[in-house]
């Protein structure tokens, strides 16, 4: 090369191709979700494989795990804002984002399973107050809009309200409420979770699930995993961005936190499994596990699945000193905890209502065990809802301050 010659510039891609594959993989979802939502609306339910005999099927598991994994908001809030531990602040605004994501997501779901969904509005303006699917839909649209007021301080930080001083300091009044708006979030989300299990405990036809531990074990699930995949997702982020997110002390508390939340849970379900199943054991529920662990994958989904992939590997990861120092076993662990929610969710959901129902007892009629398997229709949904999700998540790291200034690269 000549010494006058000058280097010739690389050329720098405009849009990378991992960014270009991420926004078509969301497109596409979104797409899809908005044609099976199209066929939905026009042709009714009728093009799931909801029946009778199993009314909730994909659409709830999704429902409730969204909610479940949601819970780090108010947990995290908690935390943070009402027992005064600051050294959390650097991840309560991403557990804020991912519990809005998580109850919008729900409410997206539930807009299409209601099989009506012009009559959304009715829970808010006809009071049915015997119903535990009533007090659940006030408790979270309640407790969505409590997110959304806690989370407003974090929209009013864009450049677009620099010119809006007045929403600024609106905001700021709003920050200095934040303690209160935790409390009351938290008061509000342990009722309706709690409340999701109730729905499940009071269905005595159905006696696998008739259980007045149910509450508990939504609280304890949702408690444990929430914090988890909010941890998971700073992990992710400060991949993706090559910043640091939140500190790792911070990281290995929350998941000695959900560690211990998981042998809570562990320990509740395996001890009310051994009471219900040997010593307290009510009529037609020997026989529900028979028809539980022969004819439908409960058996195995609940002991590899939820017991072995959602509790017994997160716990080793998140509370063995020499695995959670690296943020790839926290994140793991986060994403084991949340698929072992989710497993539970299905498992409940649709193992537990294809126990048939006694309608005549003492007579010789049984009712067929039911068959369930989600159709395109409902896959596609639930394919358009994770891409609702993932997109909002998306924009929110690309666009939001979520962390504190001053990121700096990721210590080794």
């Amino acid at each position: 090369m000549t010494s006058g010659a000058s280097p010739v510039p690389r050329r720098r891609t405009a849009f990378p191709r991992s960014r270009l594959t991420w926004v078509a993989f969301l497109v596409a979802s979104l797409a899809i979700g908005l044609a099976a939502a199209y066929q939905v609306f026009t042709k009714g339910l009728i093009v799931t494989n909801l029946t009778d005999t199993v009314p909730w099927g994909l659409w709830i598991t999704i429902d409730l795990s969204a909610i479940a994994l949601g819970a780090g908001a108010f947990t995290l809030s908690a935390v943070t804002y009402v027992f005064r531990l600051s050294r959390f602040r650097s991840i309560v605004r991403l557990a804020l984002l991912i519990g809005i994501i998580g109850y919008t997501s729900a409410m997206l779901t539930l807009l299409v399973d209601i099989g009506r969904p012009e009559r959304f509005w009715h829970p808010w303006v006809y009071w049915n107050v015997h119903s535990v699917l009533w007090e659940i839909t006030w408790a979270i649209s309640l407790y969505l809009s409590v997110m959304l007021v806690e989370f407003a301080p974090v929209l009013a930080e864009l450049r677009f309200f620099d010119r809006l001083p007045s929403i600024r300091r609106l905001a700021h009044l709003i920050h200095r409420a934040t303690p209160a708006l935790a409390l009351v979030g938290m008061l509000i989300s342990l009722i309706h979770q709690s409340s999701l299990g109730a729905t499940y405990g009071i269905l005595k036809a159905r006696p696998i699930w008739f259980k007045p531990s149910m509450p508990i074990l939504f609280i304890l699930s949702a408690m444990a995993a929430g914090p988890a995949i909010s941890m998971t997702a700073a992990i992710i982020l400060q991949w993706v961005t090559r910043r640091k997110t939140v500190p790792l002390e911070v990281l290995r508390t929350i998941a000695r936190f959900s560690g211990l939340g998981l042998l809570a849970y562990a320990y509740v379900k395996l001890w009310d499994l051994a009471a219900v199943a040997y010593y307290g054991r009510t009529p037609g529920t020997e026989n529900a596990f028979y028809l539980l662990n022969q004819l439908t994958p409960y058996g195995f989904g609940f002991w590899f699945g939820e017991i072995v992939l959602g509790i017994v590997l997160p716990v080793v990861l998140f509370l063995t000193p020499g695995l959670n120092r690296r943020r790839s076993n926290l994140a793991l662990g986060g994403l084991l905890a949340a698929l072992g929610v989710a497993i539970n969710r299905w498992n409940v959901t649709v193992s537990g209502l294809v126990v048939p129902l006694s309608y005549s007892p003492g007579t010789q009629y049984q009712p067929p065990v039911g068959v369930y398997w989600p159709s395109l229709a409902e896959w596609g949904i639930g394919l358009g809802v994770i891409g609702y999700a993932l997109l909002v998540f998306s924009l929110g790291a690309r666009f939001l301050p979520l962390f504190p200034p001053g990121s700096r690269p990721p210590d080794r």
